[in-house]
């Protein structure tokens, strides 16, 4: 049947049909049980076109016991419903935006024609451009008002409403002396990226994502919903207000910002009557932080829209009709609590999903490298995000929203480049797991022809990727993990505030600076938003004996980010449980966030900073009184605490690809421990001396130990120190190249990088030596100091099993024979190499290209 943890995507393009089913059989091959069709690409989405190809993909998958999930959409982002907008102009998306002029009074009787500012003006620089035109003609003007403007562009004081005096489209008023800006607000299908989109936050125009792609789907696949299919995954849905991942993309900014019909009552709610007047701050700041209130209502309100008319409306039909409901949002550049391709709020923007969804792509994520600013060639974001923030977001949602039972998936390898092997591919999944995921969508299989360059690396290439064979060892291992670390609970250490409030309303540090003091200090935490807060009976949050529950996850405090504002959702919590413990990073804050006009929140401030002590950052874990796990320091390790079926379960993973990583540390109490090795799906005993655990791991190195484990077979005793080793002088290589059939058999090889001689190849590359033992040893280990990328060892004609990352060692006692004695050493490259001399319309990869084959110290150690 294979692993369902595991479902990565398949591209769909319209291939021939024996293409496809060798495609899904070559997926089960790889020890995967379900798979995501990917309809980007394909030329006939929701046509006759893509029913014969699912139709066959559905067959193969019934035939192997595998599942099928859906990508809701015939291109990504999800919102485009599959063109369905155009049959539906009236239901287009609506944005806010204000244009304005300037002015110096005072000017009596000033004349402002208002019809033309709400219309595009044309500069020099679109001539030539081609104008892109709304699906639907719609402009309402909202308010105009006069602004008196102070340095920096800001606001000075309260906007002055002047819609009154506005008359046939024109406005005619008296400006007083000063500089004045005089702002028409208006609604407009006109402004704002990708118009034939639905609009998010309208219930109706989601609907059409719904009529267009799920119903169609049900009425031809009706009787597979529930079984062979599993549901549906959105891609990368945002607001796309504008489509620039750089940008801040924070309200303030003169952009066009979502709009809609509920979106505009929620906010006359929420806000007041003085919305209209007060519009303009949306777009400038005011100098004395007259904006704050506005733009937190409105980004409070939009964001609950994004989860209600969205996620929760495609998550109700997905559970009404049997399947699930799952994706992923753009996280990174601040999207997971801002605009643009943002969605305002990581956690709503999960709401009504199964899963828990985040992506990595592209080198986001660096093996080894929390130090490097990212260049992607789209986006420049900062790798703390990426190593202290992104998974614990993710694993945070799983854990404390009951729809979705503690299950987080991740988008992984993606868009990494052919550089990409399986090496580095086990690094990710295990840092991955190591934080909370437990379901992969690993990115992708595509069956065009090799080489593919869309977002390359493509696990099969139709039989041109030499590490496809080491890729079906990596998948079973994931998908053991995955089990393992499914169906129980995470222990925390701590709550971390969920910053995106806070950021919303003035600034604030992001929630990695305080993630990566934690977890380089082996402490667990989860990120919670100000809803768990607010809706405590839907989250179970409470707070006993002072410590904070969340879903059945007790945690010792509760950590406030350094921020100026706290927001009132979590000041009220903080103030009404003064047994909580409260730390605020560094400084405290010096106001409230989401007190709204005409609602003060007299005294509040004061009782939530009554209830909590500041704390240098650094000092976080020795407040937290945890600090005694470890004897030393280790920033290196990675502890993840997982308890289930009454057991408890810790991952420790090194995560330097240069040094090892050592630690004692103390494990909770237990008559005896197991290490678990994933890779060969066997727990062995696990000596503890006085609670502690001795970890020493080399690079790439990780360990799984599971309390009171009932399968644990002995471990194999300590071999001791070497008594001694055998070189072979003479190895014979074979190297089988990307693309061909035929061997290249290379005699008497010297061990070197086969790169040094042959720089464009890629393939796989065996080696083969004969040795004699006089005597058989009472074990022997094979050892390659290199080996690019990873090894699969036989001797005497049996597999003894593959290596994927460093150390490259492995027992080959079992297979010797006293006498003549042959190994073989296969290693595979990546296929960068040998795509890069036919690059593609994006050229060449740019990138260090590492050695391939096998060198260095090589041979087999011999023990007593």
């Amino acid at each position: 049947m294979g692993n369902q943890h595991i479902f990565p995507f398949l591209w769909m393009r319209g291939e021939p049909e024996e293409v496809i089913r060798r495609e899904m059989e070559k997926i089960h091959e790889a020890g995967i049980g379900s798979v995501c069709l990917e309809a980007r690409p394909h030329p006939d989405f929701a046509g006759d076109g893509w029913w014969r190809d699912v139709d066959i993909v559905l067959d193969e998958a019934q035939k192997r016991g595998m599942r099928v999930w859906i990508l809701d959409d015939a291109h990504f982002p999800t919102g485009m419903a599959n063109n369905g907008m155009a049959r539906h102009p009236e239901k287009a998306r609506r944005y806010l935006y204000s244009q304005f002029v300037d002015a110096t009074g005072p000017i009596p009787a000033a004349d402002v024609d208002v019809n033309l500012l709400t219309q595009k003006q044309i500069t020099w620089m679109d001539l030539g451009k081609p104008q892109v035109k709304p699906i639907y003609e719609e402009t309402k003007l909202l308010s105009v008002t006069l602004c008196k403007m102070s340095g920096g562009d800001t606001v000075e004081g309260t906007p002055v409403d002047v819609t009154d005096k506005v008359s046939s489209g024109r406005l005619t008023v008296d400006i007083p002396a000063g500089v004045w800006r005089v702002r028409v607000n208006f609604l407009t299908t006109a402004f704002g990226a990708n118009p034939e989109y639905i609009n998010y936050v309208e219930r109706d125009s989601v609907r059409v994502l719904l009529d267009e792609v799920y119903e169609k789907h049900y009425q031809r696949y009706g009787k597979y919903f529930g079984n062979v299919i599993a549901g549906f995954f959105s891609d990368e849905p945002g607001f796309y207000n504008i489509v620039d991942y750089n940008s801040p993309n924070k309200a303030g900014k003169d952009m066009p910002l979502p709009w809609g019909r509920e979106l505009e009552e929620l906010l006359r709610d929420s806000y007041g009557e003085s919305l209209y007047r007060d519009l303009p701050l949306l777009f400038s700041a005011e100098r004395d932080g007259g904006d704050k209130a506005i733009r937190y209502a409105y980004m409070d309100a939009v964001s609950r829209l994004y989860g209600k008319n969205f996620c929760c409306q495609l998550g109700d039909w997905c559970r009404e009709h049997g399947v699930e409901y799952i994706g992923h949002i753009v996280e990174d550049s601040g999207g997971h609590k801002r605009l643009g391709p943002g969605v305002g709020h990581y956690f709503r923007a999960m709401a009504g999903q199964d899963m828990a969804g985040i992506d990595n792509i592209g080198y986001q994520l660096m093996p080894g490298n929390d130090v490097a600013t990212r260049h992607t060639g789209f986006t420049t974001p900062e790798p703390d995000f990426y190593h202290y923030q992104i998974v614990k977001l993710g694993a945070s949602a799983a854990a404390i929203d009951p729809l979705k039972k503690g299950r987080l998936m991740c988008e992984n390898f993606g868009a990494y480049g052919w550089r990409l092997g399986v090496r580095d591919m086990k690094w990710l999944a295990d840092f991955h797991l190591g934080q909370g995921v437990n379901h992969f969508v690993p990115h992708a299989f595509s069956m065009a022809e090799y080489p593919d360059d869309d977002c390359p690396p493509h696990f099969h290439a139709r039989g041109n990727n030499p590490q496809f064979p080491f890729f079906c060892t990596l998948m079973p291992y994931v998908g053991r993990m995955c089990d393992l670390l499914n169906g129980g609970v995470n222990v925390p250490d701590a709550a971390v505030l969920y910053e995106a409030e806070a950021d919303w309303a003035g600034e604030s540090a992001d929630g990695s600076s305080v993630g990566k003091v934690l977890l380089t200090n082996q402490l667990d935490f989860m990120f919670i938003p100000c809803d768990a807060f607010a809706d405590a009976d839907y989250y179970g949050t409470k707070v006993e004996g002072g410590v904070l529950t969340v879903n059945g996850r007790p945690m010792r405090a509760l950590i406030v980010p350094e921020a100026e504002l706290l927001p009132v959702p979590a000041a009220r919590f903080i103030a009404d449980n003064p047994s909580l413990p409260v730390f605020y990073v560094n400084r405290k804050p010096v106001g409230l966030a989401g007190v709204m006009p005409g609602k003060p929140e007299d005294g509040l401030l004061d009782a939530a900073l009554a209830n909590g002590k500041c704390v240098p950052l650094s000092d976080l874990p020795r407040a937290l009184g945890v600090d005694n796990r470890m004897e030393t320091p280790e920033p290196d390790l990675r502890v993840y605490h997982y308890r289930k079926d009454g057991r408890d379960i810790f991952t420790f993973m090194n995560v330097s690809l240069s040094r090892t990583a050592k630690a004692r540390y103390r494990l909770p109490e237990a008559s005896a421990w197991g290490r678990y090795d994933a890779m060969r799906d066997v727990t062995e005993a696990f000596p503890v001396s006085g609670g502690v655990a001795k970890v020493e791991l080399p690079p790439y190195g990780t360990l799984v130990l599971v309390s009171n484990p009932e399968d644990a077979v002995p471990a194999a005793p300590d071999a001791g120190t070497p008594v001694g080793e055998i070189t072979p002088e003479r190895w014979t290589l074979c190297l089988r190249e990307v693309g061909s059939a035929a061997d290249e058999i290379v005699p008497n090889f010297a061990l070197e990088p086969v790169s040094r001689t042959r720089p464009d190849f890629s393939g796989t590359m065996t080696y083969s030596a004969a040795f004699r033992l006089d005597a058989l040893p009472g074990k022997a280990v094979f050892c390659a100091e290199y080996a690019f990328e990873c090894m699969r060892v036989w001797v005497n004609g049996t597999q003894i099993g593959d290596v994927l990352t460093p150390p490259y060692e492995i027992d080959i006692t079992a297979a010797l024979k006293a006498g003549d004695n042959e190994i073989s050493v296969m290693c595979a490259s990546t296929a960068l190499r040998n795509a890069n001399t036919r690059p593609g319309i994006f050229g060449p990869e740019r990138t260090v290209a590492e050695p391939t084959g096998m060198f260095g110290r090589v041979g087999i150690r011999l023990y007593k």
